[in-house]
């Protein structure tokens, strides 16, 4: 297969895995051959790209904001007649929904995406990102690459693609058995250099940060008498949280046709990722850009805030043809692959 580009250039797409030829691990071959409508080269326009940290800090206040007022609601369902026991419920899948939104910029700090230094991103992706899940990001980089690296082998350090969507990833995902999985392995398998391995003792006085104020949060809404509240936050965080960030990922990169009964940890899966919507659903179930992920696993260092003008630049050349394979919805993608499973 080739691709024929805007100014005759014909483009020779590299070889790749049965149903995974969507190149999230071989763009950089296609980069330089790219061309847009008006003759501007990909190369060139990506490289004027420039982040709007404005936007990441209003859609992360938005984040903490939403995640408040999840929090109120649940407290005060019970004075609009809500058993308490269901506002529990439904605040532990707000409360999740949200905290899981949020983590999605910590995958921005990745790429150092949150400030114009790479040390002040650092420090507030710490403070504003990490403290929810008691990590740093200098421990989750060295992780995050190697999916980026390993993207469809059995050394990819995120994984939850690897399973099929049936009953049983759902159970594994809510009661986070998976997530322990996948940090399991990412602590025996992460390629890590001398120097990310020394900063990994700065981890455990973060992740006892964490968890204080977690505690404290439950603490507090026990002493006000809000115990459902505190429900809420242990569940959101214990089990909501961990499954939407499982089935998030398995929807952006399970391949329609892997057999629900290969066991991908032994044999490789496949690069294979999507393009979502823009609704709001899709904007914040696959917030700070997950909702494009082709176009991360294309463009990994571009903000999330400039995949907008990505993509539309991609739709004047030949790779149009491929984004248009892989655009799809959340809620079709997951009807396909629980049908499967």
């Amino acid at each position: 297969m080739s691709l024929s580009g805007q100014q005759g250039t014909t483009i020779d797409l590299v070889a790749a895995p049965a149903g995974s030829d969507d190149y999230s691990r071989t763009f950089a071959t296609l980069r330089g051959k790219l061309i847009g409508r008006n003759g501007e080269r990909y190369v060139a326009f990506v490289r004027d790209l420039q982040p709007r940290y404005a936007i990441v800090y209003r859609d992360i206040a938005l984040g903490y904001g939403l995640l408040a007022a999840s929090f109120g609601l649940t407290v005060v369902a019970p004075a609009w007649g809500v058993p308490k026991l269901i506002a529990a419920l439904l605040g532990a899948g707000l409360v999740g929904y949200w905290v899981a939104y949020l983590q999605l910029f910590l995958h921005e700090g990745a790429h150092y995406n949150l400030a114009g230094t790479k040390e002040r991103s650092d420090r507030i992706c710490d403070f504003a990102i990490s403290w929810l899940i008691g990590t740093k990001i200098g421990a989750y980089r060295p992780v995050h690459f190697q999916h980026h690296r390993q993207l469809g082998t059995t050394s990819d350090t995120e994984f939850s693609y690897f399973f099929p969507l049936n009953l049983l990833f759902v159970l594994k995902a809510l009661f986070a058995i998976r997530a322990i999985e996948v940090l399991l392995f990412r602590g025996a398998n992460t390629e890590r250099d001398a120097a990310v391995a020394a900063k990994d003792k700065d981890v455990l006085l973060w992740l006892l940060s964490g968890a204080a104020i977690h505690l404290a949060i439950v603490a507090i809404s026990v002493y006000l008498g809000w115990w459902w509240a505190a429900l809420a936050w242990i569940l959101g965080m214990g089990m909501a949280f961990p499954f939407f960030g499982s089935l998030r990922q398995l929807l952006e990169h399970r391949d329609d046709a892997a057999p629900s009964t290969a066991d991908f940890r032994t044999q490789n899966h496949g690069a294979y990722t999507r393009l979502f919507g823009d609704d709001f659903f899709s904007a914040t179930f696959g917030g700070a850009g997950f909702n494009r992920h082709l176009l991360h696993h294309w463009e990994p260092q571009v903000s999330y805030t400039n995949l907008s003008e990505l993509e539309a630049f991609l739709q004047g050349t030949e790779i149009k043809r491929v984004m248009d394979l892989r655009r799809t919805t959340y809620f079709e993608t997951f009807r396909r692959l629980w049908l499967k499973g």
